[in-house]
């Protein structure tokens, strides 16, 4: 992390996103920030990576026509999920007709809405993908700020597993969580210390104040903001309650080693041998005591693993053709640091950009 702020540091209206491994609290840290009154961010939208792995489809963006045409198939296409940002559909594609020409602009102006029609200030987008997608994220926000959640290994697997994930096999879920964690590793270098923030699920339910007070801080908003904050289960507006069951009650650490009942202890090592240096780093104590997992584990693991290396050939080469053939300015044209200051936010080189994808 560069311990200097970025040149966006002063701004007060920059864009929030949340990453993560999948089940490791962001629906509960988007809830909490999106009861802040100057704050929207939208339950989990799909857009954002379509309109990244698709921007040479976009490259006539200049034109109205074009812009109209991106705003229907996000507004009218249900595996957007575009519904969420509370927006009519001919309102929605009016404003993308009328967006700045760059690919950003028209992203971003989504996540504006939601702002506009929840009467908040300050928006953003949560999605665990994102911490896989940090070239998107600050190719389109040169100055966003990035949120990344961290949970315990074997309380991510054991939450996928309760959900019957992977068909209850955990090492697909283990090599995401590994994944996630490899991606933004290079990021955390580069990035500034107003761009950039981890933050554990443990610390967040565990003593939410603190948590989010360290939040409010990263964001420049006033600590006083976390009384509203710590109030999400009266405000929640999630649906999807078979994965989120326990968002209308106030936040809780019960279960939090749930995990001791739902892996087995064979389980248990291998993601202890997988995950060690990640696990010391931030604090997380194991309990296999070093036990090598069963041959029959960590070969599905390395299996598994192999199978997502040659899917990320083919993505790491579509990549850099985009970038190659991709010249026109894209980065967002909303918030006042965009406006105003522009340039490009710092990026680890080329071959980093990609390593914990495919999705």
């Amino acid at each position: 992390m560069i311990d200097s702020p970025s040149p966006y540091a002063a701004c007060v209206d920059r864009p929030i996103f949340i990453g993560a491994c999948p089940r490791s609290g962001t629906t509960l840290l988007r809830t909490m920030l999106n009861t802040h009154p100057d704050l929207a961010i939208p339950r989990e939208t799909r857009f954002l990576p379509f309109a990244w792995e698709g921007r040479l489809r976009w490259r006539n963006i200049r034109r109205p026509a074009v812009r109209e045409r991106f705003g229907r198939v996000i507004f009218e296409s249900d595996w957007t999920r575009a519904e969420r940002l509370e927006t009519p559909v001919d309102v929605a594609i009016e404003r993308m007709r009328d967006s700045p020409p760059t690919l950003g602009s028209l992203v971003g102006t989504c996540f504006l809405l939601y702002a506009e029609a929840t009467g908040k200030k300050r928006w953003g987008d949560k999605r665990p993908m994102y911490a896989r997608y940090l070239d998107s994220i600050f190719t389109f926000f040169p100055d966003a700020q990035y949120i990344n959640l961290i949970r315990d290994p074997r309380g991510s697997l054991a939450s996928m597993r309760k959900l019957n994930w992977f068909e209850g096999d955990i090492t697909p879920g283990l090599d995401l969580w590994a994944r996630s964690m490899r991606a933004v590793e290079p990021w955390r270098e580069c990035l500034h210390r107003d761009e950039y923030i981890d933050l554990r699920y443990e610390d967040l339910v565990s003593d939410p104040q603190l948590a989010l007070e360290a939040v409010a801080d990263f964001l420049t908003l006033d600590r006083s903001s976390v009384e509203v904050m710590l109030t999400y289960h009266e405000h929640v507006d999630e649906t999807a309650t078979r994965y989120h069951a326990k968002l209308n009650e106030p936040v809780s650490a019960d279960s939090m080693r749930s995990w001791e009942t739902i892996l087995s202890s064979d389980e248990v090592a291998l993601i202890e041998h997988v995950t060690a240096d990640w696990m010391a780093s931030h604090g997380y104590e194991p309990v296999a005591g070093g036990r090598r997992p069963p041959k029959a584990l960590l070969d599905g693991y390395k299996g598994v693993r192999r199978k997502v290396a040659r899917s990320r050939h083919r993505v790491e080469y579509d990549e850099f053709n985009r970038l190659l053939r991709h010249r026109q300015p894209i980065a967002a044209k909303l918030t006042t640091g965009q406006l105003e200051i522009g340039g490009a936010a710092p990026k680890p080189p080329v071959w980093k950009r990609n390593i914990g994808k495919p999705r």
